[in-house]
């Protein structure tokens, strides 16, 4: 069973999950395949995930479905007895070795029928309904009531941690809010005390006004790499408007952001080739005492380095390229 432990020295949580180990990889014994008659992702083979939670067709499609959710057959955390909620073993202030069931939900989101890889083989309506699917999960596990945070993540290529090749995303409703969450979390409720706004509304206000590290933008959104960049291109998406939750968004934005992370990842693709990357949407924790404090974004980083000595010892990341030179890089990637 996935368990949460709690290093004594630094307070950090970890998940303990053994069951992972047993899920596939199809880039240990070959390499990459465009096409896989095989694979459990591709129309035709749906009797090989778990049964679905959630479909979406999208309108005049011949195909039985557009974008599927499913629960990870690998789970990271446990969904059994979720009612039970998360409290720490027994313990007083002196224990050393705290441990406790990692309890939530783990989720696949199959991004298309067809066997492509990155979200630039998508469609853009896929792409579309991939975001209706972040949006309506979130909202899903938010009025369930038992998780504190959601996850929403993509890794694309094996130096991105992914272990199947047909484009997909992940979710996490998670019962314990992470140590980096709350963190940043309690960093956004003390600067909306001070200031009366969103942190994340005032940092994208200034990059617009300064201008030299916004890759594009539009009518709603803005896409810049972030002036204290942890790795080479990350570009940071997120609204010009403060104050409304992701799973809020209607229809109509949310085809927006979703075409403005498309065009993102291709510039990545068009200046760096073929790569692999991750990118991951942070929602506000669900018991922010208001939506205004927190805005949610997107962070969206190619895996050019590898993380070191340096940075595993001290959390202090070096990046090579500044934000500015990547920035400029992507803005001439047409």
């Amino acid at each position: 069973m996935p368990e949460y432990r709690q290093n004594p020295l630094t307070r950090e949580w970890v998940i303990l999950s053994s069951e992972r180990q047993a899920r596939p990889s199809e880039f240990l014994d070959q390499p990459a395949r465009r096409e896989n008659a095989a694979c459990p992702f591709c129309l035709g083979n749906e009797h090989e995930t778990p049964e679905e939670l959630a479909r979406y067709v999208a309108g005049g499609t011949m195909d039985p479905w557009s974008v599927r959710v499913v629960p990870n057959k690998y789970p990271a955390v446990n969904g059994a007895n979720t009612s039970a909620g998360i409290e720490p073993a027994p313990c007083n202030d002196d224990c050393l070795f705290r441990a406790v069931s990692a309890l939530g939900e783990h989720e696949v989101i199959i991004e298309s029928p067809r066997h492509v890889v990155s979200i630039m083989d998508l469609t853009p309506t896929e792409t579309e309904l991939l975001f209706l699917a972040y949006r309506d999960r979130i909202a899903f596990h938010r009025a369930a009531g038992k998780a504190k945070f959601v996850q929403a993540f993509k890794n694309v290529g094996p130096l991105a941690g992914a272990s199947m090749e047909h484009s997909h995303s992940q979710l996490m409703a998670l019962e314990q809010l992470p140590q980096d969450v709350e963190r940043d979390a309690a960093i956004a409720e003390s600067y909306f005390r001070r200031q009366g706004r969103s942190l994340m509304d005032a940092v994208v206000q200034a990059e617009l006004e300064a201008g030299t590290r916004v890759v594009a933008q539009s009518a709603s959104f803005a896409a810049f790499c972030p002036f204290a960049s942890r790795f080479p291109y990350e570009v940071c998406v997120a609204a010009k408007t403060s104050g409304h939750p992701f799973e809020e968004l209607q229809a109509g934005e949310l085809g927006e952001l979703a075409g403005i992370v498309r065009e993102i990842v291709g510039r990545i693709e068009r200046a760096l080739g073929p790569i692999a990357y991750n990118y991951y949407l942070r929602p506000a924790p669900f018991d922010m005492a208001s939506p205004r404090q927190y805005d949610w974004h997107i962070e969206i980083f190619p895996r050019l380095v590898k993380v070191a000595g340096f940075e595993w010892s001290t959390g202090i990341f070096i990046n090579t390229v500044s934000p500015e030179a990547a920035a400029e890089k992507l803005r001439t990637s047409h």
